[in-house]
């Protein structure tokens, strides 16, 4: 496992070496404290199975920091790591196309948990951003589904990779798969992360 730290504080640099180094046995890890070091190193020092991203940098903010990121390593799973909290973040960011996002404010083995989830395939959301309701008019997206496929959706909306959602509803991969691709063409979305998206805007209760 190889991973890059990007974070313009140094603190936060060890701080996250450390939660790696216990959360994957085998990690070889590397920091930047900027977008432009970061950028460098994905292309030079790449690939990276994991980036752990602050959004704000001195070189680069908000949104606009992941997506240059991604532009340079569309291939690497990229984790948010920031103080910001507000639902609207979170969801941009994984518009954006971040596989997680991680408050510092969580405790270590939240962030470790987190960690090994999106290294795992999943996706990681905060707690807060899936606190979410039906929709205004009292119905909610998933209207239309079939029952399997609601639960699948349900399971892909709290971030589960296919084969825990497979585990947890006792199919195989490739029916969970079957199930996810008809309701993502029910829902008028290509992706995995354009149905999470879909699930939070819309206010489905994903518990």
């Amino acid at each position: 496992m190889r991973a890059l730290v990007v974070d313009g504080q140094p603190v936060i640099h060890r701080a996250m070496l450390e939660i790696l180094a216990e959360a994957f046995a085998d990690m070889q890890a590397m920091t930047a404290n900027s977008l432009a070091r970061a950028t460098e190193r994905s292309r030079t020092c790449g690939p990276f199975d994991l980036v752990v991203m602050e959004l704000e940098l001195p070189d680069s903010s908000g949104i606009d920091s992941l997506v240059a990121l991604r532009a340079a390593a569309p291939a690497t799973r990229i984790v948010v790591f920031s103080l910001t909290e507000d639902r609207g973040s979170i969801l941009g960011a994984i518009a954006a196309g971040a596989a997680g996002y991680v408050p510092k404010t969580h405790a270590a083995p939240v962030i470790t948990a987190a960690l090994r989830l999106v290294a795992g395939g999943g996706v990681y959301i905060p707690p807060q951003a899936l606190k979410v309701k039906e929709t205004m008019n009292g119905r909610s997206v998933l209207d239309g589904l079939t029952p399997r496929q609601c639960d699948v959706m349900r399971l892909i909306g709290k971030g589960y990779p296919n084969k825990e959602i497979a585990g947890r509803l006792k199919i195989a991969q490739d029916t969970v798969k079957q199930h996810a691709r008809a309701a993502y063409a029910a829902l008028g979305v290509c992706s995995r992360a354009q149905a999470m998206t879909m699930l939070l805007r819309q206010e489905l209760d994903v518990d």
